[in-house]
């Protein structure tokens, strides 16, 4: 007598989990999914660079705390800042994405109302700085811990929302 589909099903769900449960455990740590606790310059730098960008790390100025990161995304700048540092500027709990865009003439820079019309519809939140031209910055909470997958997705969702603000500005991307 062979085993009736019943008594397969009963050995499936009485084997696989518990070999489920064993496949995870035995993958290399490299494979799951690291926390970043706290998340650091150098960490933010490897991150980049897993995506094929290149990176500089810069002593902050008087406006952020901690190290920045500047990143030159097809020839725009980027700075990702470290915010809400402890004393010793290691441990930060926000880090901000920055990046701005000069225009030559004033007449080709967008107005305060564009500027609200993007800030109402979107979630990066952009400005004019004092000389008229505009800039977006996102904040990303990283207290407690951020995951390799979550930055690998903030990273990406940073450099579309960089590509649609250069378009909704008018923007023309150097060559």
């Amino acid at each position: 007598m062979g085993l009736y589909t019943g008594d397969v099903m009963l050995l499936i769900r009485k084997i696989v989990p518990p070999l489920a449960a064993f496949a995870v455990l035995a993958l290399p740590a490299a494979a799951q999914n690291v926390i970043y606790d706290p998340l650091t310059t150098n960490d933010v730098v490897q991150l980049l660079a897993s995506q094929g960008h290149q990176t500089k790390v810069q002593s902050s100025d008087e406006d952020f705390e901690g190290d920045y990161v500047l990143w030159d995304y097809k020839k725009a700048n980027v700075w990702i800042h470290f915010t809400t540092c402890d004393e010793d500027q290691t441990n930060c709990e926000v880090i901000q994405f920055d990046s701005g865009y000069q225009f030559n003439s004033d007449s080709d820079r967008p107005t305060l109302e564009d500027i609200n019309e993007w800030n109402e519809y979107h979630l990066g939140k952009a400005g004019l700085d004092p000389d008229g031209n505009p800039y977006i910055n996102l904040e990303v909470n990283v207290a407690g811990g951020v995951t390799h997958d979550n930055m690998i997705y903030n990273i990406t969702w940073w450099k579309t929302m960089l590509v649609e603000f250069a378009d909704f500005i008018g923007w023309t991307w150097p060559s």
